[in-house]
């Protein structure tokens, strides 16, 4: 049967069902649905958790076996088992467990998104029957400030419409960063605090001079100067090299997902699918207004060398090549890099 997300507490605290398959792309929300089920099981005095990660090269008997096989330590187990991305050998094995399961194990599935069709297939209504599915779906931008007033609600905060507003345009709709934001502020002015857009602008001025959002902003409105003066900032700050490459390596990432969508689709539209908020479509516009089919594959490999760096592998100077991706990020391509000296032998 299904069940949404809300109701799931509830429905656990009564009783646990043989399987629940938690679907979604939201990590925040689809991992609060799988804390729900892991209380419910210690409530229903089930202490032993399976863990199991399913990739590529994942052996299904080693699940299968263990659901069969009984526990030493307790009566009943919970198999939590996450699927980051669906393969014809997991669906084989579902249907397999799906016609093992029992009275002394439950199942806890997590699984990317699941289109109609898949919900369709003969394995996942197997599933379905026997169980819960919950399917979690993403917040719209037009409820996310209300959701972030209900959230700081339930920690004791009091946000005001314009407090919630600015936090999502921080948080540029990822759940995670905005739940950790509101719990940040209630760390800074305690529980029952009523908070206005003054705080939480003061909070955001109080964590960092700068931040790596600050860095990407610059980057696609192709600012080489304050771009270079920001990274120079956050270097200073003990910002690390890891997390100034993996912003690089994302909005460079987004730029070539929306080149390729526009073969097909506007650019708003191309934004949308990316979850990009309209009030940022001018950044990327902007970004790809100096980018095309040769710049973007030119800095992906020079990322990929950074990456090597990083590893302690050869590859460019780190601070070096920080620099060199903001130049090339913002429309100037260095003399030379790495990339263009012949190969040795």
């Amino acid at each position: 049967m299904k069940v949404r997300a809300d109701q799931l507490a509830a429905q656990v605290h009564k009783n646990l069902a043989p399987i629940y398959i938690i679907s979604g792309d939201e990590v925040l929300l689809c991992q609060e649905a799988a804390d729900s089920i892991h209380k419910a099981a210690q409530h229903h005095q089930i202490e032993e958790r399976l863990r199991f990660v399913a990739d590529a090269q994942f052996d299904w008997q080693d699940v299968i076996v263990e659901s069969q096989s009984l526990s030493l330590f307790s009566s009943r187990r919970l198999f939590d088992i996450q699927i980051d991305k669906m393969a014809e050998k997991h669906s084989k094995a579902l249907a397999q467990l799906g016609q093992s399961l029992s009275e002394d194990n439950v199942i806890l599935l997590t699984l990317p998104k699941v289109d109609a069709r898949t919900q369709k297939a003969k394995w996942f209504t197997q599933l379905e029957s026997q169980g819960v599915f919950v399917q979690i779906w993403p917040i719209d931008g037009n409820r996310l400030p209300a959701w972030v007033q209900q959230r700081a609600q339930a920690i004791d905060l009091s946000l005001s419409r314009d407090a919630a507003a600015i936090i999502c345009e921080r948080g540029e709709g990822n759940l995670l960063a905005l739940s950790q934001e509101l719990e940040k502020l209630a760390l800074m002015h305690g529980t029952g605090a009523k908070i206005d857009a003054e705080k939480v602008i003061d909070s955001v001025t109080d964590s960092s001079r700068y931040s790596i959002y600050d860095l990407s902003d610059r980057l696609l409105m192709g600012k080489t100067k304050e771009a270079l003066h920001c990274l120079n900032q956050l270097l200073a700050e003990g910002i690390e090299s890891n997390i100034i490459l993996w912003l690089i390596n994302r909005e460079a990432n987004t730029l070539v997902g929306l080149l390729q969508a526009m073969a097909s689709s506007s650019l708003r539209q191309a934004c949308q699918n990316q979850r990009i908020w309209d009030k940022r479509i001018p950044f990327y516009e902007s970004a790809l207004s100096r980018h095309n089919q040769v710049t973007l594959p030119y800095m992906q490999n020079y990322l990929a060398l950074m990456d090597k760096s990083l590893k302690g592998l050869d590859g460019p100077d780190l601070e070096i090549g920080l620099r060199n991706l903001v130049m090339m990020f913002c429309g100037y391509k260095p003399t030379m890099t790495e990339l263009d000296l012949p190969p040795q032998f």
